[in-house]
């Protein structure tokens, strides 16, 4: 599955996911990757496509090290359990 075919994916899902979802404490860390401020590497006020793609992969790589996964792919219980996972912050994002 290609990084644009995924994010899309999670995007969706995580929208659809974060519809009736509890927020996420605000020390969160994929509340703090999503947050501008940490999204905006080169600090201009914009988040470009790169940077926003990076934050997706940040996200994924915390993911896999907590789910203690050792490859770089994910099986579909994993790709489910990321969207949860990002679902619950862009809800509790949207709630702010």
């Amino acid at each position: 599955m290609s990084l644009r075919k995924f994010t899309h994916i999670v995007l969706a899902s995580a929208v659809l996911a974060g519809a009736g979802s509890s927020a996420f404490a605000q020390g969160d860390i994929y509340s703090r990757l999503m947050e501008m401020r940490e999204m905006d590497k080169n600090k201009d006020g914009m988040i470009s496509k790169q940077e926003f793609l990076d934050m997706i992969a940040m996200a994924w790589d915390t993911k896999v090290a907590e789910m203690k996964i050792h490859t770089d792919t994910l099986g579909p219980e994993h790709v489910k359990e990321l969207e949860k996972t990002l679902g619950r912050v862009l809800s509790a994002q949207g709630a702010r």
